[in-house]
């Protein structure tokens, strides 16, 4: 008898992350992986060609035989329903969602941020200085955090993301007890020229780049 633990993108499979023959180790592993798999800012959509929601899941699997139980998991409309491989080759044993850490685009930087670097290169040098007060909102899917009369840009695949990635910044200033970084969310239609005005003078973008809510149009 053969097992695996696979991790899939919107059904289809990604990754094989172990083939086994022991049930026990298996489960081991998989219920590992599952405790270990623990993100700041989780990837839930991807730029690929478009802009779109995307899925990742983990998943226990064993090779079929006749008799095997089938498996129930809950649809977006909250309904019980039987789940299945697209082969008669492999049985659910067990299913839960998997986490990628988001990566975006600073302006300014070649690398990839992950959550993690801006807070620790954007937010918090100098926060804990006298009289520093930082501000963080965001505009169809720019991130700004503004500091002594300027900002810096964190392009995110959509508003969606924006908006989440505010929040989650949000979060940890509450659970740090950081007191001076003012969150103002999304900008008002009335102070948005403003700020595209003020995207283009300093990143260069075009108008229509700035004006774009998704990375991919």
């Amino acid at each position: 008898m053969e097992y695996r633990i696979v991790i899939t993108r919107d059904n289809k499979k990604k990754k094989t992350l172990h083939i086994g023959k022991h049930l026990s180790n298996a489960k081991s592993r998989y219920f590992s992986l599952v405790d270990k798999n623990v993100v700041l800012f989780p990837k839930s959509h991807t730029s690929i060609k478009k802009t779109k929601p995307v899925l990742f899941e983990i998943l226990l699997l064993k090779e079929r035989e006749e008799g095997d139980p089938e498996f129930y998991d809950r649809d977006a409309l909250g309904r019980t329903i039987p789940v299945n491989t697209k082969t008669n080759k492999w049985t659910i044993v067990e299913k839960r969602p998997y986490y990628y850490e988001e990566k975006f685009t600073v302006f300014g930087s070649r690398k990839r941020f992950e959550t993690k670097d801006i807070l620790k290169q954007i937010l918090l040098p100098s926060i804990k200085r006298e009289g520093v007060v930082k501000q963080v909102n965001y505009v169809l899917n720019k991130l700004m955090i503004w500091f002594d009369g300027d900002f810096d840009v964190i392009l995110c695949k959509c508003e969606d993301d924006a908006r989440n990635l505010h929040n989650v910044i949000r979060d940890f200033c509450e659970t740090q007890k950081i007191s001076n970084v003012i969150f103002s969310g999304n900008v008002t239609k009335r102070n948005r020229d403003n700020i595209y005005k003020m995207i283009v003078e300093k990143t260069g973008w075009s108008r229509n780049k700035v004006y774009r809510s998704v990375t991919r149009p």
